[in-house]
């Protein structure tokens, strides 16, 4: 079985999110259960400040990448006319393509190919069709929908959700579609934590993009009430500045006299990432919408206990688990929770462990490449 994984953006463009995250590590479970992967991206990237990507074709991990020329060199411009002609050659090589991300002219161009040509799709729209998410630059996604968004979503094989929560949110025409809901793989750091650090620590870490759908106008005034009650708690915020938001966020703190309380990192590679899952006491995640929360999962793979918003899609799972707190999208509850795990080691130990054994049981790859697997061979199987 061979397929092709089409993105918009993707590694090392990791300060897009969770996606790029999501498509790597979908590739690497398909490769567990026998399937043959390569991946069409573009080189683009949010700001103009980053390292530029070269376009062409190299292996990762691997898998064969092939990164097209953006038009834009910063933003949210993906689109890369080179893919056309790339599409139109191969697309017919493979069994199936896998479409990732909405709003993005590669994953239309890429569909259209395989329905000129034939070749069954699969769409994962990473939470693009929470209401939440449509309401954000809604009238830029209408002009999406009507340029072939939306026909690219009504004659796709199969739309792969990433939880049931995902799916019950999208609108009514995407849900009369054929679905399946499929989880994200989440790595664990190869290194697990100290448990006498983790114990003795007060720091609070939020980890991806500084973006206003992050919930941090809930998170930084629950700050100031945390630190009336534990003076020695502090913050981390650990990811890129999105849209210039970081701006904010930084005159939030200092309206609130946090500014000695709170360390922003920027954008943390992978060994730097591990060490901030490692040293902190507990992972936020006040967000307004979030579709499954790589960060979320990633820190309890690291035996991280969480505290999320009810907006948070894997929320149920982790109360389920008792692998963190679920709170409302409201300061004095977040503060709350923060305090109550901040004094309380021994809790904090055993929501840790029983989020790495949810990450264990339901999010690893072999389990997620049999699922993939299974799920593209019902859609390939009328061609064999």
């Amino acid at each position: 079985m061979r397929v092709l994984h089409v993105s918009g953006c993707y590694f090392p463009a990791t300060e897009w999110g969770g996606v790029v995250a999501a498509v790597a590590s979908m590739a690497r479970a398909q490769q567990l259960a026998g399937i043959e992967i390569e991946i069409f991206t573009t080189t683009q990237r949010s700001s103009m400040a980053l390292p530029r990507i070269e376009p062409g074709t190299r292996l990762l991990d691997g898998i064969p990448v092939s990164w097209f020329q953006s038009l834009a060199a910063g933003g949210r411009g993906f689109v890369a006319l080179d893919i056309l002609g790339a599409l139109r050659r191969r697309v017919r090589e493979f069994d199936l393509v896998h479409i990732h991300m909405l709003w993005t002219f590669v994953g239309i161009f890429a569909a259209r190919a395989c329905r000129r040509q034939g070749v069954p799709y699969v769409v994962s729209p990473h939470g693009a069709l929470d209401p939440f998410a449509l309401g954000q630059r809604a009238f830029e996604k209408k002009l999406f929908l009507l340029a072939g968004e939306r026909r690219s979503l009504e004659r796709a094989a199969l739309i792969c959700f990433a939880t049931g929560a995902e799916r019950t949110s999208a609108p009514d025409w995407v849900r009369r579609r054929p679905s399946v809901v499929i989880s994200n793989v989440v790595d664990a750091p190869g290194t697990p934590a100290n448990p006498l650090v983790r114990a003795s620590s007060r720091e609070i870490l939020i980890l991806g993009r500084i973006h206003l759908i992050k919930g941090f106008d809930l998170l930084v005034p629950a700050l100031r009430q945390v630190l009336d009650a534990i003076p020695e708690a502090r913050l981390t915020i650990a990811g890129p500045d999105e849209n210039g938001y970081q701006a904010r966020v930084k005159a939030m703190v200092a309206a609130h006299g946090l500014t000695d309380a709170v360390q922003f990192t920027g954008l943390l590679g992978p060994e730097e990432r591990d060490a901030a899952l490692l040293r902190a006491a507990l992972l936020v995640a006040p967000s307004y919408q979030e579709n499954f929360g790589m960060a979320v999962a990633e820190a309890m793979a690291a035996g991280l206990p969480v505290i999320v918003s009810d907006k948070v899609n894997l929320a149920e799972e982790i109360s389920a688990a008792g692998a963190g707190l679920v709170v409302p999208t409201e300061s004095g509850r977040l503060a709350e929770a923060i305090v109550a795990l901040l004094r309380d080691s021994e809790r904090r130990a055993r929501m840790g462990a029983a989020g790495r054994r949810l990450v264990r049981e339901r999010y690893s790859a072999a389990s997620v490449g049999t699922q993939l697997r299974d799920a593209y061979a019902g859609l390939i199987a009328p061609r064999a």
